[in-house]
């Protein structure tokens, strides 16, 4: 492939990835909660800020129902992407609710938004079902809005992104609906910054929003089970994995599950990032007899440390040369660095970063998504071929 062919397909990459968007949101809340929400009447302002903020390109619309049969109606006289809807509906329960949806609409996305955990302590049982997707907490903080869209939209585009355009992907395995409603702002806030600040300055806005399409998708896995279908769909497209200690394991609550999936993870790829955190700080022992980072949720610097792995392990830093005991030999911060220091850098560390697909996700964090591709090739069938990596 010549390289006008390359830039050619990279074009078409980006313009066919992220086809299934949320544009139409419906919100089914009583008027009080709509209220809150809404700060008389400025949600869809609050979501357009956040979107700015991400240096994201458009924002969807915000459509409002008081009851579950005016949003039942709505739905029958319009399409809508997305449903948002609270605790308190005057005629239906939200579970009830969810299952009317589901009915006749089963791949249409219902998300419940609480004001506090403490509401769904009466109904933890009921939510097990399928009739709410998942639940967020709204704590003021108007970055979760943006993130319950970008979680639908990963979830819907991931397979298909992952075969289209080769784009990877990070697991989250957290069952707190109020922990992960605060940590994956941060994610994706730092996976959207990232994937900006390593772009090429000469493109264009329009190119540096095509190539924002090619971040890394970040999915939400709430058990055991669910972790383990992810991470194997994911294949060699998986960054990394961020996971919580306690979580479900057939069907129950397991407060080892972490390190139960942390071990699984090993026994499939040695070198894969792992991120073990808990409200127990004594799982520090455990976690690095994994060779797992452990950080504790009870940490002041806790989110902090989490942006700080991030950058050092899913792609977004400087590609630190290393050998297979760790030691480091070389650093190089940019694509020419990189070049320059392949020659000069032992084999044992080319094949041993090449062997573990380092290579091929640092070039695609910063989309380089042909030669990252064409990298994965060499990484996966004769890495140990030095020399064939090297002429890439």
């Amino acid at each position: 492939m010549t390289q006008s062919e390359a830039v050619t397909s990279h074009r078409w990459n980006y313009h066919d990835l992220m086809l299934h968007r949320v544009h139409e949101i419906l919100l089914v809340a009583s008027p009080y909660d709509a209220y809150i929400l809404e700060e008389d009447g400025r949600l869809t302002e609050q979501i357009l800020t956040e979107y700015l903020g991400m240096n994201l390109s458009y924002a969807p619309r915000v459509w409002r129902a008081s009851t579950a049969a005016e949003a039942m109606q709505m739905l029958e006289e319009r399409n809508f992407d997305l449903i948002l809807t609270m605790l308190r509906i005057s005629d239906l329960d939200p579970i009830t609710f969810g299952k009317r949806v589901k009915k006749d609409r089963p791949e249409l996305p219902v998300i419940l938004l609480v004001f506090d955990t403490s509401e769904l302590k009466r109904m933890r049982n009921l939510l097990r079902g399928s009739a709410i997707d998942k639940v967020f907490v709204w704590s003021g903080d108007a970055n979760v809005l943006p993130v319950i869209i970008k979680y639908v939209e990963d979830r819907k585009n991931v397979e298909r992104d992952m075969e289209t355009g080769d784009i990877r992907a990070i697991v989250v395995v957290e069952d707190s609906p109020r922990f992960y409603s605060i940590i994956l702002p941060r994610i994706y806030r730092q996976v959207v910054h990232h994937t900006s600040r390593l772009m090429d300055e000469s493109l264009n806005d329009t190119h540096r929003i095509l190539r924002l399409r090619a971040r890394p998708k970040i999915l939400l896995a709430s058990n055991y089970e669910e972790a383990v279908e992810m991470i194997k769909m994911c294949g060699d497209n998986l960054l990394g994995v961020i996971s919580d200690i306690r979580f479900p394991k057939n069907g129950k609550r397991d407060i080892s599950a972490g390190f139960k999936l942390g071990r699984w993870i090993r026994n499939r790829e040695s070198a894969m990032p792992l991120l073990l955190q808990s409200t127990k700080p004594a799982g520090e022992k455990r976690a690095k007899r994994l060779d797992a980072r452990f950080l504790y949720k009870g940490s002041p610097t806790f989110l902090k440390d989490m942006s700080e792995f991030i950058v050092a392990n899913f792609g977004f830093g400087d590609f630190v040369f290393r050998l297979p005991g760790g030691k480091v030999v070389a650093r190089a911060p940019t694509l020419k660095e990189l070049e320059k220091a392949l020659p000069e850098v032992p084999a044992k560390s080319i094949a041993y970063h090449a062997g573990s697909n380092h290579f091929s996700n640092w070039l695609a964090a910063r989309g380089e998504l042909w030669i990252a591709s064409k990298v994965r090739k060499v990484s996966l069938s004769d890495f140990e071929n030095v020399e064939a990596l090297r002429q890439y």
